[in-house]
C-alpha cells in the first residue's frame, strides 16, 4: 500500500499567527502554495469551490472583506505534504472549530468515492496563553473535544482516525502571555536601546482608557463602541516594524522584519516546538 499523504490543518486565532507559522514553516523548507481553488487535487478543489459558491455576495454589505473562516487564508507545501492554514478571527470559537474538523473530517469515508483518498489528517489549533495559562488552555481543548489521555504543550495525540495538537504562545520561563512575548524577546535582542526608546515612547504618550475604544459617527453624534483595543505589546512590535515598512500591519512586519531572522527561528525552543508538529 503506498504512504499516505499528510494534509495537516491550522487553526489559528489570527492573521498574526498565520504569518508567524508560515514564517517559521518557510525556514524548514515549505513553501507557499499558490495555486488556484481549482487547481488543487481532489477533494479539497471541490470542497474549497463549494464554501466560495456559498459565499453569495449580493447578500453582503459594501466593506465586506473577511472570507469564510472554512476557506484556508494560506496554503504550503513540502514533500508529500499540504498544509492549510485557517484564521479563526478570535480564540472563543468552538462553533468554527467544530466545523472545520467535520469539514475535512467528513472528505475521508468508506463508501466507494472518498475511501480511495491517499490522504491522513492532522488538525493544529494555535493559542495565546494571556492570563489563563498555558495549562488551562490545554484542558479547555480537552474538555472541548472530550480527549483523552490529557494534551502537553506542542505533541501530537491520536483522535479518532485523525491526529491533534494544540500550541499555547506563552513567554519564555513563564506560562502566561502571547505570541508577541515571543516576537519581542528576539526584536530586543536586535537592538536594546531601540527597544527602550519604543517603551518609552509608549508610556510618555499613554492616552486615557476611553479614547483606546473605537470613535463612530452616529447620526451626525460621536460615539465611542466596543472594548479598549490598545495592546502594549502589539504596539511595540508594529512600532519596531514602522522603522522599515511604513503603514504595514503586524502581519506583514511579522512576515518580513528582519528583527526576526532565520537564526532567530532556528534557536527559538518555542519555534521549534511548533516546527516539529509539522513533522
Amino acid at each position: 500500500m503506498n504512504a499516505k499523504n499528510k494534509v495537516v490543518i491550522v487553526a489559528c486565532e489570527g492573521q498574526h499567527d498565520i504569518s508567524f507559522i508560515t514564517r517559521i514553516l518557510h525556514t524548514a523548507g515549505f513553501r507557499t502554495d499558490t495555486r488556484k481553488i481549482k487547481e488543487f487535487p481532489m477533494p479539497f478543489n471541490s470542497l474549497f469551490t463549494g464554501i466560495a459558491s456559498k459565499m453569495i455576495l449580493n447578500d453582503r454589505k459594501l466593506g465586506y472583506q473577511s472570507p469564510n473562516f472554512l476557506l484556508p487564508s494560506v496554503a504550503l507545501v513540502a514533500e508529500g505534504k499540504i498544509i492549510f492554514l485557517h484564521n479563526l478571527n478570535g480564540d472563543g470559537r468552538s462553533p468554527e472549530r467544530a466545523q472545520l474538523l467535520a469539514s475535512y473530517s467528513g472528505l475521508v469515508g468508506e463508501d466507494d468515492f472518498s475511501k480511495d483518498f491517499n490522504f491522513e489528517f492532522r488538525f493544529l489549533f494555535f493559542f495565546d496563553a494571556d492570563e489563563h495559562g498555558v495549562q488551562t488552555r490545554l484542558t479547555e481543548m480537552q474538555n472541548e473535544l472530550n480527549i483523552e489521555p490529557a494534551l502537553t504543550n506542542g505533541l501530537i495525540v491520536n483522535y479518532g482516525k485523525h491526529e491533534l495538537g494544540c500550541y499555547v504562545y506563552h513567554e519564555n520561563e513563564n506560562d502566561t502571555g502571547v505570541l508577541e512575548d515571543i516576537l519581542l524577546e528576539h526584536f530586543s535582542r536586535k537592538s536594546e536601546v531601540l527597544m527602550r526608546n519604543v517603551s518609552t515612547f509608549l508610556s510618555d504618550n499613554s492616552l486615557d482608557a476611553e479614547r483606546t475604544r473605537e470613535l463612530h459617527i452616529i447620526n451626525g453624534e460621536e460615539q465611542r463602541k466596543g472594548a479598549s483595543k490598545y495592546s502594549e505589546k502589539k504596539s511595540k512590535v508594529n512600532l519596531f516594524g514602522q522603522l522599515q515598512f511604513s503603514g504595514m500591519n503586524n502581519s506583514v512586519i511579522i512576515s518580513k522584519s528582519d528583527f526576526l531572522r532565520k537564526e532567530d527561528i532556528e534557536g527559538c525552543p518555542q519555534c521549534l516546538a511548533i516546527k516539529n508538529m509539522f513533522n
